[in-house]
């Protein structure tokens, strides 16, 4: 009886062995299946993007918001590439994104050249591809200046887990980078089909359409959904956002948390290669603006109030990223200019800047509105010189500026200086 025990318990073992090694078989070979779907159908390569005989490239077909672009402009056109995340592509349609109410409001100046602004945003990215962005397409189109959008809820926590070296600058530079429906899909586990399962579902929860359907107040000044029928609309503006939501506020707020710095100091060291790519730039006699795009949790008490749990109160700067870049540029002697969006978007208090109640961390149209008619102040007056009578933009450019010290903190400026004294040159 114990002899046939031992050779069942050992069956048994070979069999489960055996079952799992099956199943995790089956799992890669899906996988591997679904990646080549995926590359064929919901990706584009930029080794497979190419100028077409018209000497066009057609934007739109690679997943970006543009049209098809000329690769080459009259000498009577200032163009002007927008390079960034899902806060560049813009969660609102045309033409309420910033670069279009960027290039509109260039263009009603009276005589001149005329503006083109290239929406180059792809959802999803971080430093390096911004990296590899610019140098792909720099390359292909003629342009006269650049703006990177630096969204600080995720880029710089984003790199935690990739520490910048040269040969990591030099490979994203001269790699891949991917563009189409698949960018938007985030690579969360180990199988890349599961990433898909998890966006489906979180797009089709109940929960989700509930938070989408919650405030007709803002879906009427948004515009962008005009499929949810207006039966669905429940009453109240007070509406708490939903628990993911709130996730992706504290996962941002580790960006403004002087407890929390170690976690981001990959994040700037490749701003650092970035804002060296931007002098170059410069020196190349071309126009660069960096922006500093804050998180809603940045200036929004609500918000802060319900993540603060477990966050020590004194930890928490909402100007700490401006101040950390500021400090960087001058300690690179940046000749650019860092646009910090903060103080700008702490004076528009109560208005709907941010999807905050509808479960999406961007911009409504007011908000790409807000930062268009700033951008295009800046264009006008800091770049082309044109002297007007009035600005686009209500913020001032005291406003504008990063605070180089840092508020509300409890850490020694040298120590935080110290920090930046041992940054390794690019």
């Amino acid at each position: 009886m114990r002899r046939w025990s031992r050779t069942s318990r050992f069956n048994f073992l070979i069999n489960a062995s055996l079952f799992i090694i099956s199943v995790l078989v089956s799992l890669v070979l899906f996988d591997w299946a679904f990646i080549k779907y995926e590359n064929a159908f919901l990706l584009n390569s930029s080794k497979d993007i190419q100028v077409l005989e018209n000497n066009t490239f057609d934007l739109a077909s690679l997943g970006f918001k543009e049209k098809t672009v000329s690769a080459t402009k009259s000498p009577n056109t200032i163009r002007i590439l927008s390079i960034g995340d899902s806060f560049a592509y813009a969660a609102v349609p045309i033409p309420h994104t910033y670069s279009d109410v960027l290039e509109t409001l260039l263009n009603q100046t009276g005589d001149g050249p005329d503006f083109e602004v290239i929406n180059l945003g792809i959802p999803g990215i971080s430093f390096p591809e911004y990296l590899a962005q610019f140098n792909f397409w720099s390359s292909r189109l003629d342009f006269d200046g650049v703006i990177f959008n630096i969204y600080t809820g995720n880029d710089l926590l984003d790199m935690e887990w990739l520490p910048y070296s040269k040969n990591e600058e030099i490979r994203f530079k001269n790699g891949e980078f991917f563009v189409g429906k698949g960018s938007w899909v985030p690579r969360l586990y180990r199988f890349r089909f599961l990433d898909y399962a998890k966006a489906y579902y979180s797009m089709h929860m109940p929960r989700v359409r509930e938070f989408l359907s919650s405030d007709s107040q803002m879906m009427q000044k948004a515009n962008m959904f005009p499929w949810i029928d207006a039966r669905y609309f429940i009453a109240g503006n007070d509406v708490q956002p939903p628990p993911f939501y709130i996730k992706a506020m504290r996962r941002a707020s580790f960006a403004y948390r002087i407890n929390t710095i170690d976690k981001v100091r990959n994040g700037y060291l490749w701003f650092l290669a970035l804002m060296d790519l931007a002098q170059q730039t410069i020196d190349s006699g071309k126009f660069v603006l960096i922006l500093n795009s804050p998180s809603n949790l940045a200036y929004s008490k609500k918000i802060q109030e319900l993540i603060i749990d477990g966050i020590p109160e004194d930890s928490l700067d909402p100007q700490l990223p401006g101040a950390m870049m500021a400090s960087l540029a001058e300690m690179r002697q940046f000749k650019g200019k860092i646009i910090d969006l903060f103080d700008c978007f702490t004076s528009y208090a109560g208005e709907e800047i941010y999807f905050s109640s509808l479960s999406d961390t961007h911009w409504t149209k007011y908000g790409n509105e807000i930062v268009g008619r700033i951008l295009a102040d800046q264009v006008l007056n800091d770049w082309l010189k044109i002297k007007r009578n009035t600005n686009f933009s209500d913020c001032s450019e005291t406003q504008l500026l990063p605070k180089k010290k840092m508020m509300g903190t409890n850490i020694a400026l040298s120590t935080y200086q110290a920090w930046l004294r041992e940054q390794p040159s690019h």
